[in-house]
């Protein structure tokens, strides 16, 4: 070697040429933000209109009862399966396929039929939304570092706040004007827009793998296989092991976690079910008057 020759420097920040395009991973979360909003929409319709199904269908509060819960019949089963699938099929073509399924799924309960189809089409609603979040959360944060993932991992969780936000008084007004079966046409249709758009501005990220370093995976094996190739005698090329799953269950994050959204769910399928009728009928209950009033 001579003094003129350089070693090569290792760059200390990442090459420009394989950083995330900030704009198109923008516009990727805003469309999972509203994937959330819509998935809290199919799921709040039928409480927005319980007055009017049951009156319609003639159904009891046992057999609405019966209808509401179906949604939840397959919805944990499918999110851990499709969480499952999410390792092996790129999150795109899974948010796609969820996406059309909420439509078909309710494209029956809009053109007519009676408790069977609503208990049907809730079953396969169910199992379609169940692993909305964790899959729309992972391509979300794809298209992030690790010290950037805070705030579009945060918008996501507001999704679903904003979806029920918007999707009752919207829905309310399309419920009293044009009747509950427009109302899950227009869920519906929302879930099929979102498809249409999704297809060419959805997608993943290049730090779907990741290495410890906070490099987004190569375009080669690593990005399959959850690993970063690397180069140089000090052996940085080794790849990151995986973490079984049967360890993972076992930690108390997870059992903790388990738990406490067990508890949620609980709250939000009475809150999405069952307040809002039980609230219509409260309010249309005439107070007594005092004596000699």
């Amino acid at each position: 070697m001579t003094d003129t020759d350089v070693v090569p420097a290792v760059p200390a920040h990442r090459p420009r040429a394989v950083r995330a395009p900030r704009r198109r991973a923008w516009v990727v979360t805003a469309l999972l933000v509203v994937f959330m909003m819509i998935n809290f929409a199919d799921k709040s319709v039928l409480g927005l209109a319980a007055d009017p199904i049951r009156k319609d269908l003639g159904l009891s509060s046992s057999a609405f009862g019966l209808a509401s819960s179906a949604f939840f019949l397959l919805f944990s089963v499918c999110g851990a399966a499709v969480g499952l699938l999410a390792d092996r099929v790129r999150p795109k073509w899974l948010l796609l396929a969820m996406a059309a399924l909420w439509s078909v799924a309710q494209a029956p309960v809009a053109m007519g039929g009676g408790l069977a189809v609503l208990v049907t089409s809730r079953v396969l609603l169910g199992a379609a939304e169940g692993p909305a979040f964790p899959v729309a959360q992972q391509t979300t944060l794809s298209w992030f570092p690790n010290h950037r993932r805070n705030l579009p991992g945060a918008l996501i969780v507001l999704g679903i706040t904003l979806g029920v936000l918007v999707a009752a008084p919207v829905l309310t007004w399309v419920i009293h004007h044009h009747g509950w079966r427009s109302a899950v046409t227009v869920v519906a249709l929302a879930g099929a827009a979102w498809a249409l758009l999704w297809i060419p501005l959805g997608g993943e990220g290049p730090y779907a793998a990741t290495s410890d370093n906070d490099f987004p995976a190569s375009a080669g094996s690593g990005e399959r296989t959850g690993t970063v190739e690397g180069a140089g005698a000090g052996g940085t090329g080794t790849a990151a092991r995986r973490m079984p799953y049967r360890r993972i269950l076992a930690t108390r994050t997870w059992i903790g976690a388990t738990i406490a959204y067990l508890g949620t769910y609980w709250v939000i399928a009475f809150g999405l079910v069952w307040l809002p009728p039980t609230s219509t009928t409260a309010w249309a209950v005439p107070r007594p008057h005092p004596p000699g009033c």
